[in-house]
């Protein structure tokens, strides 16, 4: 680790192709206290009242090759895993918080995505390149909103990259992306004993950035398709939806995202291009966490190796690799799901409740079990419900068992 903390102040192979853009106002986005910073955003001002639109994302590639044991042990576990005590990192913390992040202040390695705009918002040229980028501000989501709901008019920069990103969001709803943006709870234990909610908003400044990454992994898998280049294509096969007529009769928000969600196939990665069908994506490839996912680390090797000239992996290589990581991404995912379930336990036995939810949908009617999502609370719990309870009905659940040792709950729900 020392040797590539050395590494990362002296020149490395391929520097001398990336395009200098420390001169951009690059912005990092993030929670507070996040330390792995993966991307950045910047808004290029050209000639014609075009604007050009910059995602930038670090590139640890530059100084970890595919066959250091670091790498090899990146790719075991998959991706970092955020529980709800602390993180396990996919790569040692002093690198993924040091040289791997965009560090504000200083140059820093990456592969930059651009798109060219119109003032209307609609796509004109677009392409990537590897670079040298300078964070002009390291901002948190609640900072992004305060200055997006404030618009002062020295953030006049960032008012159009939001303005923009809304105008991207809509152009894929139009092409039938579905947003099913709701609250999300996290659970925190405290030093006391007691378990914390916190409840994540999907506010303006979180949808930007999430907007902004879905385009950089377009732009990557139109590349990649262009070039018949072997990357980790993430794909969604069609999905027979309920109709515009059923959806509209049910409450926006969870209780009609609830009738969707069981209707979409599980998302998959390959070698070849294939259509994403909840992003409206016809070619869609990861790109932006190479810090926190091994995919998208395999996508940045790819792309250099290909734009450098050199020898790019196969199919079968990039395969090979390929169900290594995503075995690793799949624990990863268990551990947390089994983390988030004994701490949601644990706040539920230590709130008690009764709490007040408006039905979802049957999960197995005959047994009486059906979805309730608690606005004030972000959650979607399972609960015995009374029979012909129906999409949007308000009703309040008790808590009946739980134990989050043995991972028991119960909780019974009647008519409010």
């Amino acid at each position: 680790m020392q040797r590539l903390r050395a590494l990362a102040s002296q020149p490395c192979p391929g520097d001398e192709q990336r395009q200098d853009l420390t001169g951009l106002a690059s912005i990092s986005i993030d929670d507070a206290g996040t330390m792995e910073v993966d991307d950045a955003l910047a808004l290029e001002e050209r000639p014609g009242g075009v604007w050009r639109l910059w995602i930038h994302v670090a590139d640890p590639t530059a100084l970890l090759p595919l066959t250091n044991p670091l790498t090899i042990e990146g790719c075991r576990r998959g991706c970092s895993t955020y529980l709800s005590h602390g993180t396990t990192p996919m790569f040692p913390e002093a690198l993924a918080r040091g040289v791997f992040s965009l560090q504000p202040g200083q140059p820093c390695r990456a592969l930059s995505f651009w798109l060219d705009l119109d003032q209307a918002g609609h796509g004109m040229a677009e392409g990537w390149s590897p670079s040298w980028v300078q964070l002009a501000t390291a901002a948190t989501y609640d900072d992004v909103d305060d200055l997006l709901n404030l618009a002062p008019p020295e953030e006049e920069n960032l008012l159009e990259l939001h303005r923009l990103s809304q105008a991207l969001n809509q152009q894929r709803r139009a092409a039938g992306a579905l947003c099913l943006e709701q609250p999300e709870a996290r659970f925190r234990p405290t030093a006391n004993g007691h378990v914390a909610l916190e409840v994540l908003e999907p506010t303006p400044a979180r949808q930007m950035v999430a907007e902004c990454m879905v385009l950089a992994g377009q732009i990557a898998g139109r590349y990649g398709q262009h070039h018949n280049l072997p990357l980790p294509y993430r794909g969604q096969v069609a999905s027979t939806l309920p109709s515009a007529q059923e959806l509209n009769a049910l409450p926006p928000g969870a209780v009609r995202n609830g009738a969707l969600k069981p209707c979409l196939q599980r998302s998959s990665t390959g070698t070849r291009p294939q259509e994403h069908f909840a992003l409206a994506a016809p070619v869609y490839v990861q790109v932006t966490s190479p810090i926190r996912r091994f995919t998208d680390f395999l996508a940045h090797l790819q792309l250099r190796a290909h734009h450098s000239g050199a020898p790019t992996m196969g199919e079968p290589d990039l395969q090979h690799w390929l169900d290594r990581a995503l075995a690793g991404i799949q624990e990863a995912g268990q551990r947390a799901k089994e983390d988030r379930f004994y701490w949601l336990h644990s706040w539920l036995q230590q709130e008690r409740g009764p709490w007040t939810g408006c039905f979802v949908r049957w999960l197995r009617e005959s047994e009486g079990l059906g979805l309730v999502w608690f606005e004030d609370m972000a959650l979607e719990l399972l609960c015995t419900c009374p029979p012909q309870s129906c999409p949007g009905h308000q009703l309040t659940v008790t808590l009946v068992q739980v134990n989050p040792e043995r991972g028991l709950l119960r909780l019974k729900a009647q008519s409010a």
